[in-house]
């Protein structure tokens, strides 16, 4: 038997033994065995009850509590990831879409946007068509890239948190698919047109996905924490004129 076992069956003799000497002791002053017993299966009757009470109501909320907190240490997870890898793929993706000059201006969130803006902004990337057109020199510096933050990923798809947020988790999996099909062309600069256009799937699938993933993150950052939040405007990859110096 485990110790914590045994913990809980001497509290349990422990409990059981004052509410017994308690009994006792209400028949020797009061002299009354009948009420004595009326009350005691009224507090049976109440038992079930209590039951349901700590059941339905109180394991509800220790559970509301552990999700909230495990959504928290995830958010956490999305926020290193774009600290250390996302803002500059995001702003290297971007760069490489013909379109983006289309919708960039939407995109620069500033300290006035509601969570309607950031909805209307999820809805309008959501149902966005882009045109990556990636060149060799880009394929090469993505690969370069992509291989030099391929430990910190791999940490980051390791840690079980991960599996909380799907569409993180589909986001880095897209990214590693994509470092796998650099890390096995050798020469990048005599590619076939139909290789460019299957990298160049892949890479709109990760762009598509970031872009989403990072408008909720700094919906986020916004509701919970100012602090970052102004930083993260600051440096938006959507703004050619971001930086996070404040000049006023």
């Amino acid at each position: 038997m485990r110790w914590w076992r045994v913990h809980d069956l001497v509290l349990a003799i422990i409990l059981l033994s004052i509410s017994f000497f308690v009994y006792l002791e209400q028949l020797a002053i009061f002299q009354d065995p009948k009420n004595t017993a009326f009350y005691i299966l009224q507090d049976f009757a109440f038992l079930p009850i209590s039951i349901l009470v700590v059941t339905l109501v109180l394991e509800r909320l220790l559970e509301l509590r552990d999700r909230q907190q495990r959504v928290e240490k995830t958010r956490m997870l999305t926020g290193t990831f774009f600290s250390w890898t996302g803002y500059q793929l995001l702003a290297k993706l971007a760069a490489l879409d013909g379109r983006l000059p289309e919708y960039a201006q939407n995109l620069i969130a500033d300290a006035d946007w509601t969570d309607r803006d950031y909805s209307r902004a999820r809805a309008e990337m959501a149902a966005r068509r882009f045109e990556i057109r990636p060149g060799m020199h880009d394929l090469i510096d993505l690969r370069e890239f992509l291989h030099d933050r391929a430990e910190f990923l791999i940490r980051l798809l390791e840690n079980p948190m991960i599996l909380e947020h799907e569409s993180f988790t589909e986001l880095l999996r897209s990214i590693f698919h994509l470092i796998e099909e650099l890390e096995y062309r050798d020469d990048l600069g005599t590619l076939p047109a139909s290789d460019i256009e299957h990298l160049t799937t892949d890479i709109e699938r990760i762009y598509r996905s970031l872009v989403m993933e990072w408008i909720d993150h700094l919906g986020y950052l916004r509701r919970n924490y100012p602090y970052l939040y102004s930083l993260a405007v600051r440096t938006n990859p959507f703004n050619d004129q971001a930086t996070a110096v404040i000049r006023t």
